[in-house]
């Protein structure tokens, strides 16, 4: 699912590892007796990651003739942490690890801010394939993939880099609709869409791919009629998997945005309930974080339907699927990815405290990592601890680094504020200000900097804003 502020949509296009695993070791068949001479092909190892380093990983790419694969992550971003654990690390992936240079980029690094500027980000992660012989974008995914899926995306990205097309008309169509949507050209990347589908062959099998990028533009374009009814004429002709789920989370997100009453805004119950069964149905072939994602929208369509029961039923079964993804990870990063969304179920059921063991846990586990104390300060906050809660984000703060400690920042004010001391409120408003003023440019976290400017201007009395549940 991708990730732009708190959407939760995720999509296909030219478009969160906590850190990098090291890379396995190269392993080599040992020769039989008959034939001691000749030495077997090298086994298939993982794709080895360049941490942070885009000139060194181009050049590497320009020297061996390769694509850049590029994954654009944040630490606070639980997709990205998904795609970490669960995805970039799988065999399937194997095969094609030398058919790339495989680069990671920290999003919230000031020493990524180049990068950054030639290739704009709105959605978290975002997976770019880079031509690197002439920096042009191949293909730029928004979100997350299954192994299967990425194994899928990257072969067509590595055929087209060899042979400048993806296979077909359908493919061609496709393939020049991802890099328009890849350099910002969204109307255009609708048209390309359009005609992959009208060019396709029947039983096309990236039908799915080009149905998801379609109704994502839509939606980024806020064509909601458009994308509504596409979503909801196109979801009975997909497989299950990635595809389908975003399709239909694109189109709901559409259609709410449409007044009641209005053309399209009929489809939103019946795309609600499709999603929900997505999210219900643990066969459809998804990753655990995109099924949570599905239960985090349709708990929110309860809620803001004011069907409290509906609601609270819906997310009594999310944090049961939580505990259960979170029991059965095999290392503490892969238990992590879940923490944000446990402490959105809990928030749903109304008992926020019930997340804190976990939460505690990855602190432990995770030191370095400033999201777990973070969001054990936005529980506290919730149950009016806020002593606990100012202690927590201090010690989140004092890990904290790039755009989003602003909303660190945001959080320890609120903090103040609701423990009565505005003065104090204010003065990290304004810390948070200083901070971001000193963000490379093409960084700065303009959403947290508008709340906090907003907050600021406002009188004393109203300069608390009492968070609105996101993902922490």
């Amino acid at each position: 699912m991708r990730r732009g502020g708190s959407a939760v949509v995720a999509v296909l296009l030219a478009a969160c590892v906590v850190k990098t695993s090291p890379p396995l070791h190269t392993g080599v068949i040992p020769a039989s007796p008959s034939s001691s001479s000749r030495r077997e092909p090298e086994a298939a190892t993982a794709p080895a990651f360049i941490a942070d380093d885009y000139a060194a990983a181009l050049a590497l790419a320009r020297a061996s003739n390769r694509p850049l694969f590029v994954d654009a992550w944040a630490p606070w971003c639980h997709t990205c942490l998904s795609m970490r654990a669960y995805v970039f690390s799988d065999p399937s992936l194997w095969p094609l690890a030398k058919d790339f240079v495989w680069l990671s980029l920290d999003t919230e690094k000031a020493t990524n801010a180049t990068f950054l500027a030639a290739f704009a980000m709105q959605v978290w992660p975002t997976l770019w394939v880079v031509d690197s012989r002439d920096e042009r974008p191949v293909l730029k995914w928004l979100g997350s993939a299954t192994a299967k899926e990425l194994v899928d995306l990257l072969s067509d990205a590595k055929d087209a880099f060899m042979r400048g097309d993806s296979g077909g008309d359908a493919g061609a169509a496709l393939l020049r609709g991802y890099q328009d949507s890849a350099v910002g050209r969204r109307e255009e990347a609708v048209r390309e869409y359009k005609e992959a589908l009208v060019a396709a062959p029947p039983h096309w099998r990236k039908r799915g791919s080009a149905v998801e990028a379609l109704v994502a533009c839509l939606d980024e374009l806020k064509l909601d009629v458009e994308c509504a009814e596409t979503a909801m004429h196109e979801m009975a002709k997909l497989p299950p998997g990635t595809s389908l789920a975003n399709v239909g989370l694109s189109g709901l997100e559409c259609a709410r945005r449409l007044p009641v009453g209005s053309a399209g805004r009929i489809y939103a119950p019946l795309l609600a309930r499709a999603v929900e069964q997505i999210a219900l149905d643990e066969t459809v072939p998804i990753l655990a974080d995109d099924r949570s994602g599905l239960f985090e929208a349709t708990v929110d369509v309860h809620e803001e339907d004011k069907d409290i029961v509906g609601a609270r039923a819906l997310a009594a079964r999310w944090a049961d699927f939580l505990e259960r993804q979170a029991q059965a990870a095999k290392t503490p990063e892969a238990r992590a990815v879940f923490d944000a969304h446990r402490v959105l179920a809990y928030l749903a059921l109304g008992d926020p405290a019930r997340a804190l063991p976990a939460l505690v846990s990855s602190e432990r586990d995770l030191p370095a990592d400033y999201n777990p104390p973070a969001r054990i300060a936005k529980v506290d906050f919730e149950l009016k601890r806020y002593d606990d809660g100012l202690a927590a984000i201090e010690r989140a703060l004092s890990r904290g680094y790039g755009p989003r400690k602003v909303r660190l920042y945001l959080l320890k004010a609120d903090l103040l504020a609701a423990r009565g001391d505005p003065s104090g409120a204010t003065a990290t408003l304004h810390q948070a200000q200083a901070y971001a003023g000193q963000l490379p440019q093409g960084t700065s976290p303009t959403q947290a900097l508008v709340e906090v400017e907003k907050r600021l201007s406002a009188s004393p009395s109203t300069a608390l804003r009492r968070p609105v549940r996101t993902a922490p």
